[in-house]
Parts: structure tokens; sequence; C-alpha cells
């Protein structure tokens, strides 16, 4: 499998951020799906540590930074990542698992480190509102792929719609979060990403299957099990990301 060009977003990263507030930046979306080919763009994400101000003023500094070839590059505070790492968004879970993590180990080694042993045990502290959140990301491509407005990517949202339901179906059968990330029929996958043998028509009875599998899948999964958020999990990631605030802003002085 070739590798994510970061060339761009690495010098961005460097630049954009002093040492002491970079954590760690990742590659996001098919990359990590076993998806890419040569058609794919490079899309991250950066995990950056507040600076005094932000913490004085409380602020959290997230953004989106366009390149000028449309590749995208999100910043976001790593409190706001606690958060969704804690509420178990699989969006936020997916960083801890790329291929092609860029450390700041200089740093904050020794933390990547811990945070990277348990990624396991954060895909799963809070399984119910995990689920959720994948029901969540496949309505909005299924209600999308129903859009006209947007139908001239009609393939892309029926794509992700069904790599979502593979996903779900592995998740609630207690796959490894990262089994769950790599996709068991990618030629499957880029065939209908690039509606190589898909018409129109064919693509949306494809979405409306996936989508009534994905309703059917959280049905089940949430009906006969018992999904008690993992606090202890919740509470080491707390303690982890106050040391990381807190030695950053200790560089600063």
């Amino acid at each position: 499998m070739a590798s994510p060009n970061l060339a761009q977003h690495i010098e961005f990263y460097l630049y954009e951020y002093s040492p002491y507030r970079q954590f760690i930046l990742a590659p996001i979306g098919s990359w990590n799906y076993n998806c890419a080919d040569e058609h794919s763009d490079t899309d991250t994400k950066a995990i950056i540590l507040p600076s005094i101000q932000d913490v004085i003023q409380n602020k959290c500094d997230s953004f989106t930074h366009k390149f000028p070839n449309e590749e995208h590059f999100d910043a976001t505070d790593i409190r706001n990542f606690l958060k969704s790492l804690q509420k178990g968004n699989p969006q936020f879970v997916e960083v801890l698992f790329s291929k092609w993590i860029y450390p700041n180990e200089d740093f904050y080694g020794k933390e990547i480190y811990e945070l990277l042993k348990m990624r396991e045990d954060i895909a799963r502290c809070n399984a119910a509102n995990t689920m959720r959140a994948f029901l969540g990301m496949a309505e909005r491509n299924y209600k999308l792929a129903n859009d006209r407005f947007f139908e001239f990517h009609l393939s892309k949202w029926v794509y992700q719609l069904v790599r979502i339901e593979e996903c779900m179906k592995k998740y609630s059968n207690d796959y490894s979060f990262a089994d769950c990330l790599i996709t068991n029929q990618r030629e499957d996958l880029l065939d209908i990403k690039h509606s190589t043998h898909y018409t129109q028509e064919r693509l949306l009875k494809v979405a409306e299957a996936s989508i009534n599998t994905c309703k059917n899948v959280y049905e089940i999964y949430t009906a006969y099990q018992t999904h008690e958020e993992n606090k202890w999990i919740q509470r080491i990631l707390y303690e982890l990301v106050k040391d990381v605030c807190k030695k950053s802003i200790s560089e600063v002085d």
C-alpha cells in the first residue's frame, strides 16, 4: 500500500505551531481504511496544545486550513480531542489508529506512547455512544445521497455509507477497532466510489439497503446488551491530557 503525502501538512503544522503546542498529526479518511488509491488526496487532523492565553480565556483553538490542491488540515485543541475520545467519537478515535501518525516525540513522547498503548480501550470506553455516532454518520450520508442538490457526489456518499455499515457490523461483533477501520471489501468499495459498474438507480438501492442494515445492527446492539461507560479509562485520559497541558504551559516559562 502506498503512503499519504504529508509533506505540505507537516510543513504547515511546524510553521503554524511552536514545538510545545504540537502533539500529533495524522491522516484521516481513506488512508486509514485501506481505501486509498491513485485518486486519493490527503487530509489530516492535528491535535494541538493550548497556549497560556487559550487557557486563561478558556478558548479552544480549532480550525480548518484548505490547501491550494483542495487538501484539508484540521486542527483540534487537545481538550476537545479529550472530550471526543471520552464520548467514543469514531472520527477522533480513528486518529489513534493511523499507520502514519507524526508524533512530537521530543516533547511528549512518553504521553503519546501511553495514549496509543490504550487506544483499543479508548475505542470501547463509551461503546453505546460510539454506535450512535456511527449510525449518525450513516444517516447523514444516506440523507446526502438522496438530496438532489448533492447528487453529483452520490457515489461518494454511498461509498462512505457502505464503509460505515461494515464498521458497525464489526464493532457490534467485538472486532478490534483497528480491524473495524480496515475494510475487507476494498475493491467493492472502490467500485462504488468511482461508479465503475453502478448506475444512479443502483447506487440509491445500495444506499437504501445499507442504511436499513445500519439501523438493524444498532437496534440489536443496544437492545440486547448493556454498555456502560468505562469511567476508569475516561479518568486516565483526563489525567494524561491534564499533564500534557501543564507540561506545554511550563515550556513557555
